[in-house]
C-alpha cells in the first residue's frame, strides 16, 4: 500500500502542471535575486547618472513592447519551447551582466536579452497555465503558479540577504546562483506535455474586432502600472522623505501578503467571475489614487505616512487582479490558436502605455503638483471602470 502511494506521490510530483509550477518557482528565486541587487550592482560598477539610469529603462521596456512580433515570429516553434528558449536566455544573459559586461553598452545588450526572456514567459506563463489547467479553474490555477512564484522571489531577497552579510558574496557570486536557479527552471520545463490543443504553424499575429475589449482593457492596466511602479514610490521618496530600508521591509511585507492574495483571487476569477473582479479592481485603484492624492494635505503627519503606506501595499496586491483579464481573453478565443498571440498583443499595448505616460505624468507632477498625477491615474480608474462593466461571456 505504502509502495502505491509512493507511486501516485512521484506521478503527481512529475505532473505536467507540477513541473510547471516547479518551473516558475526556481524563476522566481533566479528573478528575486537580479532584482534585488540590479540597481546597486549598475550603481557600484558602472557609477552611471540618473539620466544614463533613465536611459537604460528604453532597453529594459522595449521587449514588452515588441512582444508581438517576438511571440508571432515564433509561434511555429510552440508555446513551451519558446519558453524553454527564454529561460535559457535568462540564464546566459545573467552570466553576462555579472562577468561579460565592462562597458555600459554591454550592461543594456545583457539587459536587454535577460528582459527579452522575462516578458516572453510573462505571455507564456498564462497561456501554458492555463492550457494544463481545468477550464473550470483556470484563475485557481494562474493564482497558484502565481504564489509559488511570489514565494519563491522572497527566497531570493534571502539568497542575497544572507550572502552579502554573512557569506561575502559578491555580484558575480549572485548572479551565478540566479543563473542557475533559471537553468533548474529550464530543465524543469523540458519534459512538460502540453494538451494537443493548438496546431503551431509558420508565424501569427492576431489583432481581431472580436477581441477589442481585452485590447482596451490592456491599455487601461499599463497606465494603472506605469504610474504606480514610477510614481507610488516617489510619493514616498519625495513627499514623505522615506528612506531605502524602509521600502525593503515593505516589498517583503507585500511579498508575503502576496502569497495568500494571490491564491484568493484565482479562486474568486473562477466563482464570482472575470467582470466582478475587475470591477472590484476598478473600484480600489480609484479610491487608492484619491488616497495618494490627498495624503499631502492631511495635517496629521504619521496618518498621512499610514495612508500612503497603505495604499501603496493595497496597489502592490491589487496587480494580482490581472489574472482576469487572462482568464477573460482564455474564456472568449474564437480558436485556440488566436490565445498566445492575442495575450502578446495585449502585453504590447500595455508596454506602448508604459512608455509614454511617464513623460506626461512627470510634467503635471513638475507643473502642478503631485496630486495631479494621481488625479489623472483615478480618471483611468474610472475609465476602466467603464469598459469592464462590458465584460460579456457566453456561458
Amino acid at each position: 500500500m505504502s509502495q502505491l502511494s509512493s507511486k501516485q506521490g512521484l506521478k503527481v510530483l512529475l505532473s505536467s502542471i507540477s513541473l510547471f509550477i516547479l518551473a516558475n518557482a526556481f524563476m522566481g528565486i533566479g528573478g528575486g535575486i537580479n532584482d534585488t541587487i540590479f540597481n546597486n550592482y549598475i550603481a557600484a560598477t558602472y557609477k552611471i547618472s540618473p539620466m544614463a539610469r533613465g536611459v537604460l529603462e528604453f532597453p529594459r521596456e522595449t521587449p514588452g513592447f515588441l512582444i508581438i512580433f517576438l511571440i508571432g515570429f515564433l509561434y511555429f516553434l510552440g508555446d513551451l519551447r519558446v519558453s524553454i528558449i527564454a529561460t535559457f536566455l535568462c540564464s546566459f544573459s545573467l552570466i553576462g551582466l555579472g562577468f561579460l559586461a565592462p562597458s555600459f553598452l554591454l550592461l543594456i545588450v545583457w539587459t536587454a536579452i535577460y528582459n527579452t526572456g522575462t516578458h516572453l514567459n510573462m505571455v507564456l506563463t498564462s497561456s501554458i497555465g492555463m492550457e494544463l489547467s481545468k477550464e473550470d479553474e483556470y484563475g485557481k490555477t494562474l493564482g497558484l503558479i502565481g504564489s509559488v512564484a511570489t514565494a519563491a522571489s522572497i527566497i531570493g531577497y534571502f539568497i542575497v540577504m544572507v550572502g552579502f552579510k554573512f557569506l561575502n558574496f559578491s555580484f558575480q557570486t549572485a548572479y551565478v546562483v540566479a543563473a542557475v536557479m533559471y537553468l533548474f527552471a529550464a530543465l524543469f520545463l523540458v519534459p512538460i506535455k502540453l494538451p494537443k490543443k493548438t496546431q503551431h504553424k509558420g508565424f501569427k499575429f492576431v489583432i481581431k474586432k472580436d477581441y477589442w475589449l481585452y485590447y482596451v482593457l490592456s491599455v487601461f492596466f499599463g497606465a494603472r502600472k506605469q504610474i504606480f511602479i514610477t510614481f507610488a514610490p516617489w510619493v514616498l521618496i519625495k513627499i514623505f522623505k522615506q528612506p531605502v530600508a524602509n521600502f525593503a521591509i515593505v516589498g517583503i511585507i507585500c511579498s508575503f501578503l502576496g502569497i495568500g492574495f494571490r491564491n484568493i483571487i484565482g479562486r474568486l476569477i473562477d466563482k464570482l467571475g472575470e467582470k466582478k473582479i475587475l470591477t472590484f479592481d476598478a473600484v480600489v485603484i480609484f479610491l487608492i489614487c484619491l488616497g495618494y492624492a490627498a495624503t499631502e494635505n492631511i495635517k496629521i503627519k504619521w496618518l498621512a505616512l499610514a495612508i500612503a503606506y497603505g495604499c501603496y501595499i493595497i496597489d502592490n496586491l491589487m496587480f494580482a487582479t490581472s489574472m482576469a483579464r487572462s482568464t477573460y481573453i482564455k474564456k472568449i478565443i474564437k480558436h485556440p490558436d488566436d490565445l498566445t498571440p492575442t495575450l502578446s498583443t495585449g502585453t504590447s499595448m500595455d508596454h506602448a502605455v508604459s512608455m509614454s505616460l511617464p513623460m506626461l505624468s512627470g510634467f503635471l507632477w513638475n507643473k502642478f503638483g503631485y496630486e495631479y498625477v494621481f488625479l489623472l491615474a483615478a480618471a483611468f480608474a474610472l475609465g476602466n471602470l467603464y469598459f469592464v462593466r462590458k465584460i460579456k461571456i457566453e456561458s
